[in-house]
């Protein structure tokens, strides 16, 4: 099932992908402190699955499982994108691996 949240989600995913050659970010990427509790918390638990299956990306699905049920900012989502490559954990299609 999908719902508006997940296509606003997707729309930023995409957006993500189409821009990745170019940084989103100018000067300092953002910090994990300064997001919301529940947002640092999904990217805790992002983390702790990467490192549980010692992979270096994680699914879409991994995402959407992780993210907390409110509707998710783009600048909200576009940071746990960086912080998790700064851990060097990356979102792809296809499973984990």
């Amino acid at each position: 099932m999908t719902d508006d949240a997940h296509d606003r989600r997707q729309a930023v995913i995409d957006r993500l992908l189409a821009d990745s050659v170019r940084p989103a970010f100018v000067g300092r990427p953002p910090s994990q402190d300064a997001l919301a509790p529940d947002l640092q918390g999904t990217i805790d638990r992002l983390l702790a699955k990467a490192a549980a299956q010692a992979v270096r990306f994680l699914t879409y699905e991994d995402l959407e499982e992780a993210l907390p049920k409110r509707d998710v900012t783009a600048e909200d989502l576009e940071a746990i994108f960086w912080i998790l490559a700064e851990h060097g954990i990356a979102i792809e299609d296809g499973e984990g691996g």
